[in-house]
């Protein structure tokens, strides 16, 4: 396991298989799950490895399409049809080198906690959205303000 986020019931993780594959599983809402699988081994030694998810609409709950990269050289890809349109979880974290808890791919539940044999130096989420248009900008701000306001009754 490199990476964790909650569990089967809705959750994300990144992970080298025992055949050295790296995958990307993604569960959404323990509902339907989404597995990416790269198409050969990795490489041995230090390797920089990427998960890259592309939605299709700058809205939430969008699909998209999520690539694996290892050492800049795409290695897998796939899709994942429908992303939760708000936060997965409030009751389990997020994991770095292991699946504490409840994991999210239940191909992997018999090794959990998954515990990661190398050593992962740096994890970096970079959250860009894809703006492509005034609208679609209009929209996520729209969506935003919605939120605050939910969030604010709901305290």
């Amino acid at each position: 396991m490199i990476l964790a986020n909650a569990d089967f019931i809705g959750g994300f993780g990144l992970w080298v298989d025992g055949d050295g594959r790296l995958n990307h599983t993604y569960s959404f809402l323990g509902v339907e799950s989404y597995r990416q699988t790269s198409t050969k081994p990795l490489p041995t030694g230090d390797v920089s490895v990427k998960m890259l998810f592309e939605a299709d609409e700058p809205k939430p709950g969008s699909g998209g399409t999520v690539t694996l990269w290892a050492n800049d050289e795409q290695i897998g890809e796939g899709r994942v049809e429908k992303t939760a349109p708000m936060m997965l979880t409030s009751y389990a974290g997020m994991d770095v080198s292991r699946d504490n808890g409840l994991v999210v791919d239940l191909d992997y539940e018999d090794k959990a906690p998954y515990q990661f044999t190398g050593t992962v130096k740096k994890v970096v989420f970079d959250l860009k959205p894809k703006v492509t248009t005034s609208e679609d900008e209009q929209a996520l701000h729209e969506h935003e303000s919605i939120h605050a306001v939910a969030h604010g009754v709901g305290a």
